[in-house]
């Protein structure tokens, strides 16, 4: 999990600090919400995707047709959020399953990057198309960025980029290390995916009351700490860089989070319930008396 983390942070360090804070607030602000009370408000939250996603449909179709962008993004923010209620059901099974996906995708990711030593990784690793070979297991060739310093990053994504360009080619150039690091361990990366997704959606359609506080919980961590995580930067704190000598600070961050914000979303999802219940019975009392 460092691993990925410290590719994030080397991946904004070069952003403005301004756009840093505001995506780092707004962040961990929908992750705290999300993390403590996502079950509760889960038409809400529906509906808020459903009109996030429908403004970027709205958003290409007015660059594809040359209508006005905002407008093109006021109607296509309705019309999928009131698509997006009506079919809250099935969409809710869907976003579980992408979400059980994406976790194991993340979980072995992050296992296959954080395994090795830093001292081996930096002695196998190697400039872009190299191989080398192992009669025990196939070999990781990446670069350990939890072996370097701040800098060094830098100067690693810079010289893989050609030069310091914008975000978004950044972005792609460190996607390409990312997958060329999981090399001899995509088909795996592939089997963890399916077997996440299949996983997910067997849980969300046969105990769903129990998994979607779950899915909620795992969303507003990952938001709330990645939130966290852009914020600092944007003051000037590499908090992974910090924690690097104590690796297994981040994932106990993480897992006590979720299973925190699991357990206090189905307390409070029991009591609405027992509620509910309760309600209809106190006129049947007076009309007994």
């Amino acid at each position: 999990m460092n691993e990925l983390l410290l590719r994030v942070e080397t991946l904004c360090a070069e952003v403005d600090s301004t756009i840093l804070l505001g995506a780092g607030a707004g962040m961990a602000v929908v992750g705290l919400f999300l993390w403590l009370g996502g079950a509760r408000y889960g038409t809400i939250v529906i509906a808020l995707l459903g009109a996030a996603v429908g403004a970027m449909v709205g958003l290409l179709v007015s660059q594809k047709a040359g209508l006005g962008p905002f407008l093109c993004m006021a109607v296509g923010a309705v019309i999928l959020s009131i698509l997006s209620i009506a079919a809250r059901n099935g969409l809710v099974i869907v976003l579980a399953t992408v979400i059980f996906a994406l976790l194991a995708a993340t979980l072995y990711t992050s296992y296959v990057l954080d395994r090795q030593p830093a001292e081996e990784a930096t002695t196998r690793s190697a400039a872009p198309g190299s191989s080398f070979t192992s009669q025990e297991q196939p070999p990781l060739v990446y670069q350990s960025f939890s072996s370097m310093d701040p800098n060094s990053r830098q100067a690693y994504i810079d010289n893989l980029s050609g030069s310091k360009e914008d975000f978004q080619s950044r972005l792609k150039v460190m996607l390409a290390d990312l997958w060329r690091a999981l090399g001899p361990y995509r088909w795996y990366l592939v089997g963890a995916i399916l077997i996440g997704g299949v996983g997910g959606f067997l849980l969300i359609w046969f105990i769903r009351n129990v998994v979607l506080p779950l899915c909620y919980s795992v969303v507003g961590t990952t938001a709330a700490l990645l939130g966290v995580q852009v914020l600092l930067l944007g003051l000037g704190a590499r908090v992974v860089s910090d924690l690097s000598p104590r690796p297994w600070i981040v994932p106990a961050t993480f897992g006590s989070m979720t299973l925190i914000g699991w357990v206090r979303q189905l307390l409070a999802g029991h009591k609405r319930h027992a509620r509910a219940e309760e309600g209809p019975k106190e006129p049947e009392r007076r009309e007994g008396k």
